[in-house]
């Protein structure tokens, strides 16, 4: 009984010596701390190149105080022949230490992305300085630079402004979805095709198009134009908020539906040695605008018209893209082999090599069904 009660006391010394060692190292602080006012956070970075087709590398700083009305930002640009020898040159005229981990947006003009790899443009980013794998790259169409030096219409600041528009995509299917350094980082890995938000800086910046990049050269490869977008929108299922537009024969009036909700699948189809596609898009809308009001929105022929012009709408839109995508470019954005390969492991061996190639003559059948939830019309008795 003496030996446990001595056992029970010295185990509770040292649990109580723990404590004081772990308090006291808590209190001591971090050892590689700095202070906010020492720092300047690099908030957007621009990537151009030169005459001399050199790398002109142009950073926004965040200069940080304590107290938040104090903060403001400036930027600066290098010419070197490496980034990481123009983040060097930083040191000749930023006396605070530049901070890179924050970094919201990366932004390459497209002489940049013409003339040298994506993977060599962002290695330093995801290899040196570590920033959130969610920072934002976007592709400008001309000087880089400029766009961090244009004063927003809500006087943000342009890297932060620039975030906060990206994901605009969520509301206006011409713009194509964001796409972060770690997404790419994944695409470059697997050697898959991609697409980056493209930026133009004419009268203030503003989405324009998409830039599509090669997964196997890692290289620019085409200019999307905002039709393709958005074809390629409804086969990644990102239309959500969109609106669609209908007017033909079917419809004696033009009208606006909104996109509630919709759901896509890519359907893979083996036949012997034949590979075919389905593309099966469901959405849910609702009727935002009309051109003529004198119809009844109540009526059965009605919704029937005006989900068939929908789905009429959607089908073509989509098809258009994927004759871009597939015939013109060969490019394989929408992950139309990545079903492949978790389908059909062997033909998938058979073909990866030249997918290219293969996805080019593949037949693909776009399917769009459409549910109409609201039209905004009610009976005579309601309301009464």
């Amino acid at each position: 009984m003496i030996s446990y009660i001595f056992l029970f006391r010295r185990t509770l010394s040292v649990q109580k010596c723990v404590a004081v060692w772990i308090a006291c190292a808590l209190l001591t602080g971090c050892w590689d701390s700095r202070e906010i006012d020492d720092l300047s956070i690099i908030q957007g970075v621009a990537i151009d190149t030169d005459e001399q087709e050199m790398l002109e590398l142009t950073y926004q700083h965040l200069i940080a105080q304590k107290s938040r009305k104090n903060m403001y930002s400036n930027v600066t640009t290098f010419n070197k022949n490496s980034i990481q020898s123009a983040s060097r040159d930083q040191a000749k005229l930023v006396s605070r230490a530049p901070l890179y981990s924050f970094i919201r947006l990366i932004l390459i003009s497209d002489q940049a992305i013409q003339k040298t790899r994506i993977d060599q443009l962002l290695d330093t980013f995801t290899r040196s300085y570590k920033p959130s794998r969610k920072s934002l790259v976007m592709i400008v169409k001309g000087s880089a630079k400029e766009t961090l030096n244009k004063i927003v219409k809500h006087k943000e600041i342009p890297s932060i402004d620039l975030e906060a528009l990206a994901k605009n995509s969520d509301l206006n299917s011409k713009i194509p979805y964001r796409i972060t350094l770690g997404e790419i980082s994944t695409h470059i890995s697997q050697g898959s095709d991609f697409v980056v938000q493209c930026l133009e800086t004419n009268e203030g910046n503003h989405f324009s198009g998409a830039a599509l990049v090669s997964g196997k050269t890692k290289k620019f490869a085409y200019w999307l134009d905002e039709e393709d977008v958005i074809g390629t929108n409804w086969m990644l299922g990102k239309t959500k908020g969109s609106i669609i537009r209908t007017e033909g024969p079917k419809l004696e009036q033009s009208m606006v539906f909104e996109v509630e909700d919709v759901h896509t699948k890519l359907i893979p189809h083996l036949n012997g040695q034949d590979l075919s596609f389905t593309v099966r898009i469901k959405a849910g809308i609702k009727l935002n605008e009309s051109s003529d009001n004198s119809v009844d929105f109540l009526k059965e022929s009605f919704i029937q018209t005006a989900k068939e012009a929908a789905q009429d709408e959607i089908k073509q839109t989509v098809s258009l893209s994927l004759n871009t995508l597939q015939k013109e470019m060969r490019a394989d954005v929408v992950g139309f082999g990545t079903k492949v390969k978790a389908n059909y492991p062997a033909y998938w061996d058979r073909v990866k090599e030249n997918w290219q190639d293969t996805f080019s003559q593949i037949p693909i059948d776009v399917q769009a069904k459409v549910q109409i939830e609201r039209t905004g019309a009610y009976t005579k008795g309601e309301g009464a």
